[in-house]
Formats: C-alpha cells, sequence, structure tokens
C-alpha cells in the first residue's frame, strides 16, 4: 500500500512511498547522505510519472528515509547545545556539522549561536529502531550494537584515535566509529578521482606485494583498515581523506596555482633536455653576477670558443681538440652496428654529448671529453652568497684526480665522478646540475603548486617513492606532505631504451590499468603506485632506477693491471643483481660479495676487482 506525503525537502511535488520500488545500489538519502537501500523510502511521484512517459526528470533521483521524513521539526533540549531550541533546516554550501565537522545539507541549527548539528549526532541513537544493531560485512562473523555514548578510542575500520559514539562487538573486541559504520559503501562520484570509490575492508592480495599509501594524504594506509577503492587505478584512499569537502580543496588549489612563466618545469622533456637546462642556468648567473663581481674569475671570457685547450684545469696531461659531433647518416640503415654507435660522455655534467649541443673537446690519447659549455663556460669559483643553499662561503669548482673516485653531492645525496663546486670550510661538494638549481621550479604530477627548494625533511619522495638521501628537497609551498627528492627532478620525461624500438615515456599513478606492471629488466614486479616508465606501444615498463640509478657517473674509463703474471685492460663498470637470486658479484682480490656497486671488470676473462681495492693499489 503507498501513501503520499509533502515535505519541505521538496516543496515542488509530492513524495510516494513504496515498498517494491527500484532503486540504484548508491542511492542516498537527501537529508542524512545514508544508504536507504533496505530501508522504507520516499521518492518523488513525478519520477514515475517521468517513467511512464519515458521522460527524464531532473528529482527522480530524490531519495528520503521514511524515519528521516518523520523527524521532530525542533529539538528543545540537546546534550550538544542546550541553550537554545534546534529547528532542522536546510544548510547553505559550506556548511559543516559541530558535531562531526563534516559538511551538511541539513542540520538542526540554532540561528542565534550560529551552529548546527547533522542528523546522524542529532540522533545518537538513530531514529529507526533497526539501526541500534547493524549487520556489517565489514565485519560479518557478528552483529554490531550501537553503545548510546561517546567515547574516545582508536577505531578498527579507520585507524584514527577520536571522540565518537561507536557500534561494538560483544563477542570480540572490536569498536569502529558511528560515522564508519554508516559510510556508503559507494561513493559515485568522489572529488579527488574520476572514477567511483568502492568501500573495501583490507587491501586486497593481489595489492599486497607492496606497502600501500593513500592517494591523497600519501600517508601508510594498514593493510587491514576500512578504505575506499578504485580496482581500474589500484586507487586507495583513507576514509577520513574521502570526505575532503571539494569546496576546501579548490580553495587550496586557487590560492596555489602559480602561472609564473618563469619557472622551469620538471621533468625535463629528454635526457639531452638536461644540457639545455644547465646552459640557461649558466646564461642566467652570468647575467645576474658576472657584472657585478668583475673579480670572480672565468674559465672563457670569449664568445668563441678556441680550436685547441692546451692545458685545462681538468686535464692538464694532454691539450683538448674542439670537435663537432654529427651522426651519420648511413648508421640506421646498418642494424647490426646499432650497438656500437658511440656514446660520448662529458666528463664535467656526465651527460651525453648530442647534436643538439654538438660543440665539445676531446683528447685524442684519452676516453675524456667536455662539452664545450663546461669546458669553457663555468666559473671556477661561486664566491660567497651565490648558492642559495650554501652562501655562508664561495664554492670551487674542482674535479677529483681518478676517474674512478667519487664523491657526495650534498644536495642531492647522489655519487659522482664529474665536476662539483666544493667548500673546503665545510667539505661540502655540490655536483655542477645541483648548484644551478633554480629556488623555485613547477612539477608535472602536481602541477596546481610551486615547489620550493629547502633542506630535507627526511621524509619520503612524494613523486619516486624513494627515501630522500640528500641535503635539500623540492617541497610544495601549499601542501604540507608533498615533497620530491633533487635526484628525482632530473629523471627525463622521454628516453629511448637499446631493448625498445619506441620512445618509453615516464607515467605517473593513478594507471587506468588493471593488470600487473613487470619490469623488462629485473623481472621484478613494479609498484602501481609509483612511477615507472613505460612504453604504450610494446606495453614494456621499467623501474626507473633500472634505468637510471647512475645517471650522475660516467663508466668506461680503463685501468691495466697485472693478474697472474699478465697484464688485462679492466673497464670501469656498474654491476647490480637485476633479479632477486641472482649470485654476488665476487671481487677477485678481497674474495667479498656484493649485489650491487662499481666494479672494475675485464672484458676478456670476466675478472672483477672492486673500487676498494683499486684505490688501496692506486691510491
Amino acid at each position: 500500500m503507498s501513501s503520499t506525503i509533502k515535505h519541505f525537502t521538496h516543496p515542488e511535488h509530492e513524495l510516494i512511498l513504496k515498498e517494491n520500488d527500484v532503486i540504484e545500489d548508491t542511492a542516498t538519502c537527501y537529508v542524512c547522505n545514508r544508504t536507504v537501500i533496505g530501508k522504507p523510502t520516499y521518492t518523488c511521484t513525478s519520477r514515475h510519472a517521468a517513467a511512464d512517459a519515458d521522460d527524464d526528470i531532473g528529482c527522480k533521483k530524490f531519495y528520503l528515509h521514511q524515519a528521516c521524513a518523520e523527524l521532530p521539526p525542533h529539538l528543545f533540549q540537546h546534550d550538544m547545545h542546550n541553550q537554545h531550541t534546534l529547528t532542522l533546516e536546510l544548510c547553505s554550501d559550506g556548511c559543516y556539522c559541530n558535531g562531526c565537522d563534516l559538511q551538511i545539507k541539513f542540520a538542526y541549527r540554532c540561528a542565534p549561536c550560529n551552529c548546527g548539528i547533522c542528523v546522524a549526532c542529532a540522533f545518537p541513537c538513530p531514529p529507526d529502531d533497526e539501526q541500534r544493531e547493524l549487520h556489517h560485512e565489514g565485519h560479518q562473523q557478528h552483529t554490531l550494537f550501537l553503545l548510546q555514548r561517546q567515547a574516545l578510542f582508536k577505531c578498527d575500520a579507520c585507524w584514527v584515535e577520536a571522540k565518537d559514539f561507536s557500534y561494538v562487538c560483544k563477542t570480540c573486541d572490536f569498536w569502529i566509529h558511528k560515522k564508519c559504520a554508516l559510510s556508503p559503501p559507494i561513493i559515485a562520484e568522489p572529488v579527488n578521482h574520476h572514477h567511483p570509490l568502492h568501500l573495501i575492508f583490507s587491501i586486497p592480495d593481489e595489492h599486497r606485494y607492496f606497502t600501500r599509501w593513500c592517494n591523497i594524504c600519501n600517508d601508510y594506509i594498514p593493510v587491514h583498515s576500512w578504505m575506499y577503492y578504485c580496482q581500474k587505478c589500484t586507487y586507495f584512499v583513507h576514509m577520513k581523506c574521502v570526505t575532503a569537502p571539494a569546496s576546501a580543496l579548490n580553495e587550496i588549489e586557487a590560492a596555489g596555482s602559480d602561472n609564473d612563466p618563469d619557472l622551469i618545469k620538471f621533468p625535463l622533456l629528454s635526457v639531452e633536455a638536461l644540457s639545455d637546462f644547465i646552459i640557461t642556468r649558466l646564461s642566467k648567473f652570468q647575467v645576474d653576477f658576472e657584472g657585478e663581481r668583475k673579480d670572480t674569475a672565468m674559465t672563457s671570457t670569449g664568445t668563441d670558443d678556441p680550436r685547441i685547450i692546451e692545458e685545462h684545469w681538468s686535464h692538464p696531461d694532454h691539450p683538448l681538440e674542439l670537435f663537432q659531433f654529427i651522426i651519420n647518416e648511413h648508421d640506421d640503415d646498418d642494424e647490426d652496428d646499432d650497438d656500437n654507435t658511440a656514446i660520448l660522455i662529458c666528463d664535467g655534467c656526465t651527460q651525453p654529448i648530442t647534436v643538439t649541443h654538438s660543440s665539445y673537446y676531446s683528447c685524442t690519447r684519452c676516453n675524456f671529453f667536455l662539452h664545450s659549455v663546461c669546458a669553457t663556460k663555468l666559473p671556477d669559483e661561486l664566491p660567497t652568497g651565490v648558492c642559495s643553499f650554501h652562501p655562508q662561503h664561495s664554492l670551487a669548482l674542482s674535479k677529483e684526480t681518478r676517474f674512478y673516485a667519487t664523491v657526495h653531492c650534498r644536495v642531492c645525496g647522489c655519487l659522482t665522478n664529474g665536476f662539483y663546486y666544493n667548500c673546503e670550510a665545510c667539505d661540502m661538494k655540490i655536483d655542477i646540475c645541483c648548484a644551478f638549481m633554480p629556488s623555485r621550479i613547477k612539477y608535472k604530477s602536481h602541477k596546481h603548486h610551486p615547489f620550493i627548494l629547502r633542506p630535507s625533511s627526511g621524509d619520503v619522495c612524494s613523486v619516486s617513492k624513494s627515501f630522500i638521501f640528500g641535503g635539500m628537497e623540492y617541497g610544495c609551498e601549499i601542501c604540507k606532505n608533498f615533497q620530491i627528492n633533487v635526484s628525482s627532478v632530473f629523471y627525463p620525461g622521454t628516453m629511448k631504451h637499446k631493448y625498445e624500438d619506441h620512445s618509453i615515456t615516464l607515467r605517473y599513478p593513478p594507471f587506468f590499468y588493471e593488470g600487473v606492471f613487470y619490469c623488462e629488466l629485473c623481472e621484478e614486479r613494479v609498484n602501481n603506485q609509483w612511477w615507472l616508465y613505460h612504453c604504450d606501444e610494446s606495453d614494456h615498463s621499467f623501474h626507473s632506477d633500472c634505468l637510471l640509478f647512475w645517471h650522475r657517473m660516467k663508466l668506461g674509463g680503463t685501468i691495466r693491471i697485472d693478474i697472474n703474471d699478465k697484464m688485462h685492460t679492466l673497464a670501469f663498470v656498474f654491476k647490480t643483481n637485476v633479479r632477486r637470486n641472482s649470485p654476488l658479484h665476487i671481487c677477485g682480490n678481497c674474495n667479498y660479495g656484493y649485489t650491487s656497486g662499481l666494479f672494475f671488470e675485464c672484458d676478456g676473462c670476466g675478472y672483477l676487482i672492486c673500487t676498494r681495492c683499486v684505490r688501496k693499489i692506486y691510491g
């Protein structure tokens, strides 16, 4: 039997109570915002008329619990506000409950005090007796009972400690917040994601291979907690984070938006673009400081590079000759020679020499190369106050004597055997790429807010998820918990790989990809909550560190060493166990085993010697 009423929440049409009405799974009550599935519910009469006429009516998705329709219009006394009478009324946009702090559409309001209490907080025991006992999918083994007093406890659903009414299990020690227990099973149109989010009660087994993090706040999500989840994107959200109101997020975004065209956007397009970046930053340095500091020594002040540098400070033993890097047009015609194509690496910035900046210096006797800008345009000294992350002292341009000797950059934390700036007073060494980093940048995966260079927080990089081991980081000026490792900033947006016919692209989560990613190099799973390199055409994926872990090192230099009364030529290489069960790399001198590291290797017999032993032998 159907009954019809008029209600102030929907003055346009009458409402009808129908027991067998077809209601979608995501339907929620207009007043309390809880699911209407399984409860007596009013719908709009025009909805049924529209269904008969095959028409579309805007209010066809209006639902109202029978219990909510029968709520008293006034509360004359309430524990949360007993000074004045509370009246049930429609709230304006941006109204929040003074009890649970959630955004609400309807509330019992006190006009003199400008405060309001949502329906759920107004009735500790919900108006329908059915809610005193709760059978919940998240705790199927026992019935949950509503505790009719507030208590401070740590919720077994969201793991947050808060004072709230609770549903408890009388059989086992299981307590959850009332608002967690009544959370909707589906959020059809979430603020922060483009697919519906489903309430789940533990991380699915197929996603427990890696630690999981909230895609909104970047904090850890316990395996056996409740959360909202998008299967298509492997997207996880804390229950407390999914309720963040859209208006607040939009205000943060608007406050943080920065359209400054002078801010450099990272990641750079390609590996070659890093040379462009260094040249651009050097030009800016010369404009800003060279005119003001006439005493600053420069290795070259002319606009034309000399054809021969008789004695360069970084390679004093032999002269350096100027060359132009060119690609033989016939190289592409001979597929057998692809692996033999020479790759020239600059001994200054440790980046490739390419046709983009084709001018370079070379020693005809040694495997020594320098971009012309690295050879002639780098200042010998960064005066006191110039370096924003070490303004106390001047920094001198330096390089280790041995090509296999490395230093730790105090900005990004990476090892390098290239040029660096050194403060002898503080024993601080800074890679030349980091020395000219701007104080503010933009980053693609967090495009609405600018980043500022600041001392490291010791946290995890929000982009690569690797630990920030350098002394500096780029932190979002607006978001407190979003920071980027300086070394991660330098990973290129696209790159070529010798095992791929196509370009591979740096991709950021969430991915619209329901499968599992495996790295083509190490054959291990790739965490799909982390960034990765991916080729859409071949569907191949790569760990970023499998491709570029030693991207601040120049490898390939050689030494000659006597092994069993026979001279061997050993090349400077990096070895790593790309697979978990691979055998250790054994140094032939000290017999110590390594999972990864820098070595010298004989191409003929495979003899390995670690750099630690080489330093003992050669100094």
